[in-house]
């Protein structure tokens, strides 16, 4: 009887030390107070949102795409500030959201390696009725192209820190050359330290 207690001590005191033993979660807001004074997923967020409404209800881009829907293709962002940040994932993003307007037909020129792939292998095997094989040649051309950056600027003032972002659009027609919308949206955060590392 006494060993039977001791062991269902033991065991309950290992659950109990291992569930408190695990890092706390928590759930955290989309729009919330900023807790750093670097770029954060919500200002990404905000940042697609804003170039993506700005675009769609742009009177020049209404009318360059009045009555047709031109084929677009999305150049990834050029990441040009010294921070680690996915810009893929930023490009994706914009693509989805101007993919539900359905004001453009969209081409990936990213997978342009995998497409010509998949059409030798649909000649090669011979197992694709020759007649609906797609052959190299026939797919859209882009009339259009969206492209973007990302610069920063840091400065520093005694144990004040100032960092100021800007994400910088454009939308350009290829067959003219004209840039039919342009757009920026500017991020500037402080953080006061108390002691700033050398």
């Amino acid at each position: 009887m006494k060993t039977s207690v001791i062991c269902f001590l033991c065991l309950a005191s290992l659950i109990v030390l291992t569930g408190c033993g695990g890092p706390r979660v928590y759930e955290s807001e989309l729009d919330r107070r900023p807790i750093t004074s670097r770029l954060e997923a919500q200002d990404i967020r905000r940042t697609v949102e804003k170039m993506a409404e700005s675009l769609i209800a742009d009177e020049g881009v209404a009318a360059a795409t009045a009555g047709q829907k031109p084929v677009l293709d999305i150049e990834p962002m050029k990441n040009r500030t010294a921070i680690s940040v996915d810009m893929k994932s930023i490009t994706d993003s914009v693509r989805t959201r101007l993919i539900r307007s359905r004001l453009f037909r969209f081409v990936d020129r990213s997978t342009a390696g995998a497409d010509i792939a998949i059409m030798d292998e649909q000649a090669q095997l011979g197992l694709t009725n020759p007649k609906n094989a797609i052959r190299p040649g026939q797919q859209l051309a882009a009339q259009m192209y969206l492209t973007g950056s990302l610069t920063d600027i840091t400065t520093r003032l005694g144990r004040t820190v100032d960092h100021y972002y800007k994400f910088t659009m454009i939308l350009k027609d290829l067959r003219s050359g004209e840039i039919i919308w342009t757009d920026e949206q500017e991020i500037r955060k402080f953080a006061r330290h108390e002691k700033l590392d050398r």
